[in-house]
């Protein structure tokens, strides 16, 4: 008999978080039908010593889980594709190995997927830092066009959102397998966009739990999206160019908010890299009309990303760096 739910959690550096990753896994209310794939992405810490402790403490469901391991480094999003293509379930749902999910996240979850037939169940989530964690809810649109442009163009008001997270949206495996969507290697960053467009598009039944399960960590200074330097930057304008790719194909309508979500990303990196990073980013994507995209940069930042866009490297340092001094004084004054 196939499993209900496949969960697949990538590893890589994880050894402070995983004791309590696998354990709100295998506490779960509903563990019957549910297999649990680890993929080993060649972590260099004692992540998988730490797991392989907790799985022997959980001697009735070991025939459930699966250690799977890369024979070399290869990123997130491989580790993710692999725990796909070695996995069963008729539902697949992600977790991140610093992430937790509540005790009864699966039951819930696959109990609103066979009561609707969901080809994808969202749910809301906890996003949790050193200040604690905030309830963050999603919002989900019968518009599908709607939907999508709210995960592109999160920042539009307009828009509400169910967000391009996996580890918050139970999906069925047909979708993947039927529409061919894998998760590509190479881009770590931005990689859920690229997964949750797709699922989501071509998903006629779509489900909301109102309520939170997983608790996003955003504490881990060592995640992939914890930086926002010139590589990182470079991997989630693929992502975008990716999804561009897919949507293009089915219509325009999302050209404005995918070119938004360009130029926003882009600025992200110029704003956070380094010198010698700037000067790579800036030479390569020299495509970006400052006078029409304006309008989505805060204003202290309008005139030192407009000397960016124009080549004055030195004055645009001078004024990051001021804003950055600035910034850090207001913190330390107000906590903030």
């Amino acid at each position: 008999m196939e499993p209900k739910v496949s969960v697949i959690i990538p590893i890589y550096g994880v050894e402070k978080y995983i004791e309590r990753c696998v354990r709100s896994l295998f506490g779960q209310t509903m563990t019957d039908g549910v297999e649990f794939i680890f993929v080993n992405d060649c972590t260099r810490d004692r992540s998988i010593e730490v797991l392989t402790a907790i799985i022997s403490e959980y001697p009735q469901l070991e025939s459930q889980v699966k250690i799977i391991n890369h024979l070399r480094n290869r990123g997130l999003a491989a580790a993710r594709q692999t725990g796909f293509d070695n996995s069963r379930g008729e539902y697949i749902l992600h977790l991140d190995s610093d992430d937790y999910f509540e005790p009864d996240m699966l039951e819930a979850m696959y109990q609103a997927a066979i009561t609707h037939n969901s080809d994808v169940v969202v749910a809301d989530f906890f996003m949790s830092d050193k200040k604690g964690e905030e309830y963050c809810e999603c919002f989900l649109s019968d518009n599908k066009e709607i939907l999508l442009k709210g995960i592109i163009a999160i920042w539009n008001t307009g828009y509400k959102s169910v967000f391009a997270y996996v580890w918050n949206k139970l999906t069925k495996r047909s979708i993947y397998t039927k529409h061919n969507i894998n998760s590509i290697e190479g881009i770590n960053v931005g990689e859920d966009l690229i997964v949750t467009i797709q699922t989501l598009y071509y998903a006629d039944v779509i489900t909301k739990v109102n309520r939170a399960f997983v608790h996003y960590n955003k504490q881990n200074l060592s995640s992939y999206t914890h930086h926002n330097s010139a590589a990182n930057t470079r991997q989630r304008l693929r992502a975008i160019e990716t999804v561009a790719d897919f949507l293009s194909l089915k219509t325009s309508v999302y050209d404005q908010v995918l070119d938004e979500r360009r130029f926003r990303k882009y600025i992200v990196g110029i704003v956070n890299c380094d010198r010698a990073e700037l000067q790579e980013l800036l030479s390569v994507y020299s495509q970006f009309d400052y006078e029409k995209f304006k309008h989505l940069v805060a204003p202290h930042w309008k005139l030192p990303v407009k000397f960016a866009l124009q080549g004055k490297i030195g004055r645009f340092i001078f004024l990051r760096n001021l804003i950055f001094f600035i910034r850090k004084i207001y913190r330390t004054i107000y906590g903030r």
